[in-house]
């Protein structure tokens, strides 16, 4: 367990001390790994340890004297077990009740039904797809299909066996891959191999990273690697980028391509996320709001706006949870709603695509093409679909990237289509409900960081194919077509899993811990 507890003067601090000479942030007490930390927050009045000023984070025991700005406190810890005992109030106890209901209604359904009810609908929907063409087997269909399933066996009996029983959050990965390998089937059968390729090297990753970052140690040193990685790509991409599309957004190492701002989204939120000792320092706020800038003015400055969008999105959940102050937060909205404004208006690209967006029916033709026949699709689906590899919106540009509800809702129907929606929108509820139980910040703010991405592409995507925002060009996470989104996807679902505490192989007894101020009021 990893437990942090800021100390101050503000009504935000763990524990409260009301005094004129102790600073607002001024300490930070950590348990971890059976020992107790006091850091100074570079507070004004300083912090003691039986009568040592510190530096540095400074390693405590039981009846130590700690001095905050003059204030004598003593360290008490007393073994008791206060995990059950404690009450919970508020959005904690609601979620808990709401966790208990779903406990007693689906207290039958095991993980390996769950399981076997995903393979089945990916069995005959592999087995359809087969013979969708016309024109004979495929064979990438069903090998693909084949190892794709055997790939999930073996994922959920090796976790099942040596990481616990719950597998929930790849349950919803899976089917959501599968859902796009069904999309792929029907667009790029030829391309099958590739996407599967790169579920593999997301699923390699996931189980890497879920490891590393599953220790905090070994998570703090991992930014550093990941942000250094990060600045390299986006040098990378502004220096020797290709344009697609109006965007500078892809590298081209010759024997592929891919897209460098996907994977640095994963260090965009271990950068943002940080343990609560290091959070409450002005010094390293400001250097997350300088790398944020950087990602930000890079995807502006190559025209990828709609990654912009979804990055600045990130930032104000990250920065909210780091701060609190909602007064910073709208100042930062407002400064930034200015700069959209002015990029609609002063560039061509983003201008065509705005000037369309809720007149698509005008431009059925032209630049409203892609959304009318999406929205065409998607009636022409109805509730159960048309059949996979039987629609007409396949042949439309960008039909497996930007346009996926519409292929999904003609030939599965419009019910499986809201429910890979939903099943990604499940995936962000999953990391809000582990907030309250975190080992650490790091694990609350990544996972929301990363929630908040997943959520903002989604987003974006489906509510652009129907011309309720404007189009602009993001992938729906495990589900569009695309090497780069894929992997990232995966990986930042390693934030999301890593928040579950029940994931924690060991577990460490509740302590309760006191500050008894010494023959002070």
């Amino acid at each position: 367990m990893h437990w942090e507890n800021s100390i101050g003067r503000s009504r935000l601090s763990d524990v409260v001390i009301n005094s004129p000479y102790i600073s607002r942030s001024h300490a930070v007490l950590t348990y971890f790994d059976s020992e107790w930390t006091i850091a100074d927050l570079g507070s004004k009045g300083g912090v003691e340890v039986n009568g040592k000023k510190i530096i540095k984070p400074k390693n405590i025991k039981q009846g130590d004297i700690i001095s905050l700005a003059g204030m004598d406190l003593t360290l008490v810890v007393t073994d008791e077990d206060i995990a059950k005992s404690e009450s919970h109030s508020g959005i904690d106890g609601v979620i808990d009740g709401v966790i208990d209901d779903a406990a007693r209604f689906g207290g039958k359904m095991k993980p390996g039904i769950t399981l076997i009810l995903i393979l089945i609908f990916q069995l005959f929907g592999g087995f359809q797809l087969c013979f969708s063409s016309g024109k004979g087997v495929n064979a990438e269909v069903p090998v693909t299909f084949f190892l794709f399933i055997l790939l999930e066996l073996v994922h959920y009996f090796i976790i099942h066996r040596h990481a616990g029983k719950y597998f929930e959050i790849e349950f919803l990965a899976y089917f959501l891959c599968g859902i796009g390998l069904f999309v792929m089937a029907s667009v790029s059968p030829n391309l099958l191999y590739k996407q599967f390729a790169t579920i593999i090297i997301g699923v390699v990753l996931f189980i890497v990273l879920l490891k590393l970052i599953g220790n905090l140690d070994h998570a703090r040193k991992l930014r550093y690697g990941l942000v250094a990685s990060a600045i390299i790509l986006m040098v990378l991409n502004l220096t020797v980028g290709e344009i697609r599309n109006g965007s500078k957004n892809w590298i081209n190492l010759g024997f592929t391509t891919f897209q460098p701002m996907e994977f640095v989204k994963i260090a965009f939120v271990i950068a943002g996320a940080s343990t609560l000792d290091r959070l409450l320092k002005t010094r390293n706020l400001t250097l997350f709001i300088i790398f944020s800038g950087a990602c930000i003015g890079t995807l502006a400055i190559t025209k990828d706006f709609g990654t912009a969008l979804i990055f600045f999105c990130a930032f104000l959940v990250i920065a909210f949870m780091r701060s609190g102050d909602i007064r910073t937060i709208a100042i930062i909205s407002s400064g930034a709603i200015i700069c959209a404004a002015a990029v609609v208006v002063f560039i061509p690209y983003v201008s065509k695509r705005f000037s369309s967006w809720g007149h698509v029916w005008e431009l059925a033709s032209t630049s409203g093409y892609q959304q009318t026949n999406t929205m065409i699709a998607t009636a022409r689906g109805g509730l159960l679909g048309i059949g996979g590899g039987k629609g007409y919106l396949v042949n439309v540009a960008a039909s497996g990237t930007d346009l996926v509800f519409g292929v999904i809702s003609e030939e599965w129907g419009l019910i499986i289509a809201l429910i890979a929606v939903l099943s990604i929108v499940s995936l962000v509820f999953f990391a809000v409900f582990s907030v309250g139980k975190c080992r650490s910040s790091f694990y609350a703010i990544a996972a929301c960081g990363a929630g908040s991405i997943l959520l903002m592409q989604t987003a974006l995507n489906f509510f652009g194919s129907l011309d309720i925002l404007p189009l602009t060009g993001v992938t729906m996470p495990f589900i569009s077509a695309g090497g780069s989104s894929m992997i990232a996807c995966w990986c930042l679902l390693v934030f999301i899993k890593s928040a579950d505490e029940r994931f924690r192989p060991e577990k460490a007894k509740g302590k309760k811990i006191e500050l008894l101020a010494e023959g002070k009021d």
